[in-house]
This record gives C-alpha cells, sequence and structure tokens, in this order.
C-alpha cells in the first residue's frame, strides 16, 4: 500500500468512528455508586473562616493549652482544637467561651464521631 492509500484508509476510519450511525447505548451499571463532594449537613464553614472565630479560638487555646479530656485521664497533652460543647447546629452559642473545650484532635475526632452517630449533644 502507498502512502495516499493509507492516509485514505485512516480518514475513512476516523469518518466511521465518529460519526456511527448506531451510537452504542449506555452501560447500566448499576453497582457503582455515583460519589459527590463531602458537605457537612448545615455548613458551617463560613463561620469557622471568620475573623472573629480565628480571633476567639486562638485566644481559648493560649488560655488552655492542655487538652480538657487528657487531663481527667493524667495525660500532658497540647489542645489543638477548640471544640463547642454544644454544637452550633443543635443551638450552641458560637462565640461564647462557656461553650468551648480545648481537646487534643484524638478527643476531637472521638466526640465527632459521637455526635454524627447521634450520641453527646
Amino acid at each position: 500500500m502507498n502512502y495516499l492509500s493509507l492516509r485514505l484508509m485512516k480518514l475513512l476510519v476516523m469518518i466511521i468512528l465518529f460519526n456511527m450511525p448506531n451510537k452504542p447505548k449506555k452501560i447500566n451499571r448499576s453497582w457503582i455508586v455515583e460519589r459527590k463532594p463531602f458537605e457537612r449537613e448545615n455548613s458551617n464553614r463560613e463561620f469557622y473562616n471568620s475573623w472573629s472565630w480565628r480571633k476567639l479560638r486562638k485566644s481559648f487555646l493560649e488560655k488552655n493549652p492542655l487538652c480538657k479530656h487528657c487531663e481527667e485521664e493524667g495525660i500532658i497533652s497540647k489542645a489543638t482544637v477548640a471544640d463547642h460543647k454544644v454544637r452550633i447546629n443543635a443551638g450552641g452559642e458560637a462565640l461564647n467561651e462557656d461553650n468551648l473545650q480545648a481537646l487534643c484532635e484524638m478527643h476531637h475526632n472521638k466526640k465527632s464521631a459521637l455526635e454524627s452517630k447521634g450520641g453527646m449533644g
């Protein structure tokens, strides 16, 4: 085959592939679950990015540098999270230090997991 006939064959294949009269049907793969991005229930992202929250969080953690739960267990651990005792979505006050507790990441994750399962307030 010469060069021209090869080019012509490639062109015909392209035309056939891209202009198929009988387009294949979409395959239903019901076992594949469509994923959607994670979102909080009633997203508080705007609040947690606010200047007033960041200022309160910083000053609260400076006053309370140790994890409250670790201290109760006799362990000294640095607090990295200013956690709301009563969630904002559950009616807790967002910018009140009385509704905050200093926790390490481990204890905060445990508390959040319990809350999401319907446990603690």
